[in-house]
């Protein structure tokens, strides 16, 4: 047995852990396989076994000609696609993971890193990964993480998924990476939760997607209604404003004018809010058989086609008058003033009273 860097012989050997693996016969300090644990031995062992079992072929330590990479296993295709599967044991940082992957990108190799410590590391979250358990025992399974979505629940952890499978998934496309949403997880009754990159089935992605558009979709129509319920006060506010600016009318002379007119159309009368369609005057309205039905409009500053059909309320002679001349037909007026308490009804027309 040789070395596939250096050439140098190998031999058997088994680690204190009882770990069966090969080593260098001498010492290689220039051997870029030297150096490496028994631990990342065996995965990139496994992780080739994995890829060959699904049908590619599996190459240890290839590197890329201009040296950009070097791929723990290279997996490639009958029809010639490329996968490096990474086991990295050894600390890294999320900058490096993520500068590594860019450099196989950039070459068109897709990339899954691997590791099998007790914890999953930090930069897993980052890039395309998966947690698996130790060498010790049968096969190796997958700890974390591949998910499967349901609508109302959201992303859950699928357990029980052993290397070989998830290589093959992998490698087959039936497993994609996506990297929305929170994972949650049962791991010997301890729940645990994970926010990151993951592996997931296409169509569980795409009811992902369709779920996340048409929340978005509501929260939008839901902002919209919220904004339109806003430029709506601030109009009303701005009626009133103008309302009020324009009649002189303050709290206490409304009250009292409010009163008279209640008073004499009835309890269940009440005034609107100024508005553009009644000349900017305050419609009254009554309720009626579960709706409302309009009775008059007060201190309006425009007649329109409305004035032949529905009363006019004023609050004093000078706007009894007033109406005489915006009068283009014969209008009911009638005259709640405040000052005496009276309540009356006349009739005016362009320029006339009677």
């Amino acid at each position: 047995m040789h070395c596939p860097a250096c050439e140098s012989q190998m031999v058997a050997r088994v680690s204190v852990l009882g770990l069966r693996h090969f080593a260098h016969r001498r010492r290689s300090p220039d051997c870029p396989l030297a150096g490496e644990s028994v631990g990342h031995l065996l995965l990139k062992s496994d992780l080739a076994a994995a890829a060959r079992a699904a049908g590619w072929s599996a190459t240890l330590e290839v590197a890329a000609s201009h040296g950009g990479w070097r791929a723990d296993v290279l997996a490639v295709s009958p029809d010639g696609r490329r996968i490096a599967l990474e086991a990295q044991l050894s600390p890294i940082t999320e900058h490096e993971v993520r500068e590594r992957t860019a450099r196989y990108e950039v070459d068109g190799v897709e990339v899954c890193w691997f590791d099998d410590r007790d914890r999953p590391r930090p930069w897993m979250g980052a890039v395309p990964s998966l947690h698996l358990t130790g060498p010790a025992g049968a096969s190796r399974t997958v700890r974390g993480v591949i998910a499967r979505y349901s609508a109302g629940t959201g992303w859950h952890a699928v357990d029980d998924v052993t290397l070989t499978d998830a290589v093959k998934w992998i490698l087959g496309r039936r497993l994609i990476p996506h990297g929305q949403g929170y994972v949650h997880g049962l791991d010997d009754a301890h729940r645990w939760g994970y926010r990151g990159m993951f592996w997931t089935a296409a169509p569980y992605a795409a009811a992902a997607s369709e779920e996340a558009r048409r929340r978005r979709t509501q929260q939008e129509a839901a902002e919209a209604r919220w904004e339109a319920r806003e430029a709506a006060k601030k109009v009303k506010a701005a009626a009133y404003e103008r309302f009020w600016a324009r009649t002189g009318i303050g709290p206490g002379w409304w009250r009292a004018f409010e009163a008279i007119v209640r008073g004499a159309m009835g309890d269940d009368t009440f005034f609107g809010a100024p508005s553009q369609r009644y000349g900017d005057g305050r419609p009254l309205y009554e309720k009626r058989g579960g709706g409302t039905q309009l009775l008059a409009v007060a201190l309006p500053a425009r007649l329109g086609a409305w004035a032949e059909t529905t009363p006019v309320v004023v609050d004093d002679l000078a706007g009894l008058e007033r109406m005489t001349q915006l009068a283009f037909c014969d209008v009911k007026v009638l005259l709640a003033a405040p000052d005496t308490g009276a309540f009356e009804m006349h009739w005016v027309g362009p320029g006339t009273v009677y």
